[in-house]
């Protein structure tokens, strides 16, 4: 269950990401607004998941794969593009999430 709530934190963090980019510097309101707020409730989910898992698996889970799924924002929302070195990258941070969680 602890991890579906690590998960959660995961994918609200990409959202604020998003909401971070289109903000254009703090310049635009309602996206710095909701990534200012959807960072609240990340940082919340985040200190729920560390009264069950240690500090540093939680925020290695929660950073890399934030990493991993916030690039794929930037690909399917700002058309951004990943090029071969970012890809085997992201496998390369996602063999060590999986090692520090078995």
């Amino acid at each position: 269950m602890i991890y579906l709530v690590l998960f959660f934190a995961i994918i609200i963090a990409s959202v604020g990401d998003a909401a971070l980019k289109m903000s254009n510097g703090f310049q635009r309101l309602w996206p710095t607004a909701t990534g200012i707020l959807v960072y609240f409730f990340t940082f919340y989910l985040l200190s729920v998941v560390m009264m069950e898992l240690p500090i540093g698996i939680t925020y290695a889970t929660w950073s890399g794969l934030g990493v991993i799924l916030t690039a794929f924002v930037g690909v399917f929302f700002f058309k951004e593009k990943l090029n071969g070195k970012v890809l085997i990258s992201m496998g390369v941070i996602v063999i060590g999430v999986v090692l520090l969680n078995v």
